[in-house]
């Protein structure tokens, strides 16, 4: 078995390294301009915005690295307008966040490992135009295209771990705006998604963050916090879980058949969260929903990807449309999700 888990992860690794080649390209990166800091965006519909703590290089064709700078934070808000996206660079969230449209659900976007700054703002778009809200996406460095897959993989872990103190400020600068009404928060919610690695910036904030400025009069900002496909232990996660007050509601995913957690269960010698939780282990504040039925042995199941021929139900798309807009779900939506029909697909 671990024999067969070690090829897999193997065939795996090929797979994304030849995507991310593609991300990487010459060409893909020419579809990014950096622009100058007296052009303005002109308005679109197709825009998000990014906080990254990569270093920047403004006059590189990769203007943004694939190391991480825990000393600064960097605000972007990107457009996209004739196939190119414009990448202004802001001094504040609060003006990075006025450029993008009113009155849409917000979604704080945390990804695991493989991404550069390109193949990041290809999710954080998909989320956004699938379902109908503006994304902030959280950019840390969780891939280095000059290093093997296994440093890799150490490389994706400790960035997020050194990405946490920073994590922690981007949410109290939304915290602070929602309570200053800014108009950016008005009239909407705010949720936040950690997948895969990403949950390790969620863990460790949780286990070894000041919460005091976060967790002010434990007065809840985030409306519903989803952990998806965790790529950390399953072992007391409740003793960190239980300490968020921050998020009215809590949900954690995961699918026993996850063979991108498999091979990390085998790389870690632990039980992730994303694959299995023992009933006697889980957290009184959070709910847990079980993909293995509608996702099988799928990993990223969140949304339909152009690369990849599976492609979530119709119960699946309600569910990460309600809690993506800030909405809960009910028992009975509960029970249409887990009795889906599963798509017979291929791994990928």
């Amino acid at each position: 078995m671990k024999r067969l888990l070690t090829g897999f992860l193997l065939a795996l690794a090929c797979s994304a390294q030849a995507q991310l080649s593609n991300y990487n390209s010459h060409a893909y990166w020419s579809r990014f301009n950096l622009q100058t800091a007296h052009q303005h965006p002109a308005g679109s519909d197709t825009s998000l915005v990014f906080v990254s703590n990569r270093f920047i290089h403004p006059d590189s064709l990769r203007f943004v690295d694939e190391f991480i700078d825990t000393t600064a934070l960097k605000y972007f808000f990107l457009e996209k307008q004739n196939g190119i996206w414009k990448v202004y660079q802001e001094p504040t969230l609060d003006q990075a966040m006025e450029h993008l449209p009113l009155r849409r659900n917000i979604v704080v976007y945390a990804e695991g490992m493989g991404k550069i700054f390109t193949s990041n703002v290809e999710r954080a778009q998909l989320m956004s135009g699938q379902y109908g809200v503006n994304v902030v996406m959280f950019d840390y460095a969780s891939i280095n295209t000059t290093y093997k897959p296994s440093q890799n993989f150490r490389y994706a872990r400790q960035n997020a771990r050194l990405s946490a103190r920073q994590y922690a400020a981007l949410l109290i600068m939304i915290r602070t705006a929602r309570e200053k009404a800014a108009p950016w928060t008005e009239g909407v919610s705010v949720s936040t998604f950690y997948h895969s690695m990403g949950n390790i910036i969620l863990e460790q904030m949780m286990r070894e963050g000041d919460l005091g400025l976060l967790e002010k009069e434990a007065v809840p900002f985030v409306d519903n916090l989803i952990i998806n496909a965790a790529c950390v232990p399953m072992k007391r996660h409740a003793q960190w879980v239980e300490k968020i007050r921050f998020a009215k509601n809590i949900y954690i995913h995961y699918n026993r058949r996850d063979m991108q957690l498999k091979g990390a269960h085998l790389l870690t010698l632990k039980r992730q969260l994303g694959e299995k939780v023992t009933r006697r282990q889980r957290a009184d504040n959070a709910q847990y929903v079980n993909f293995l039925e509608v996702a099988r042995w799928q990993h990223s199941y969140f949304m339909n990807f152009p690369y990849n021929d599976y492609r979530l139900n119709t119960a699946m798309i309600t569910y990460f449309d309600r809690l993506f807009t800030g909405r809960g779900v009910t028992a009975g939506e509960l029970t249409a999700l887990q009795a889906s029909a599963p798509a017979e697909t291929e791994p990928n």
